[in-house]
């Protein structure tokens, strides 16, 4: 009876979904995400979580003017981290072209038969 418990609790946490929600943010200034990977990424804004761009398209958000850190974390590609003065009333503009983690490279077999 133990078993089947602990089988349905682990199944159970299988299905939960993952996510984290976004933070609303506003302010006087803008950011616009252009993600040109083959992968969506999610958007941090002062590491708080604001958002998700899909891959090969783009998002703007409403963001305080200043000095803030914009951040792009992606599972399958290496992460983008830069801070940028955002100034009132513009836009900032970040295209992402991400690099895949896991490089490909040949495979050599060799044998006798």
């Amino acid at each position: 009876m133990k078993t089947i418990l602990y089988f349905v609790t682990f199944c159970a946490f299988l299905l939960v979904p993952a996510c984290e929600e976004a933070e609303d943010i506003s302010g006087d200034s803008f950011l616009k995400i252009v993600n040109d990977c083959d992968y969506s990424v999610k958007i941090y804004f002062d590491d708080t979580y604001i958002g998700r761009v899909s891959s090969e398209d783009n998002e703007t958000w409403s963001v305080p003017s200043g000095q803030h850190t914009v951040e792009a974390k992606c599972s399958f590609a290496d992460n983008f981290k830069q801070s940028f003065n955002f100034a009132s009333g513009n836009t900032t503009v970040v295209r992402l072209e991400l690099t895949s983690k896991y490089k490909s490279g040949e495979v050599t077999i060799s044998g006798t038969s």
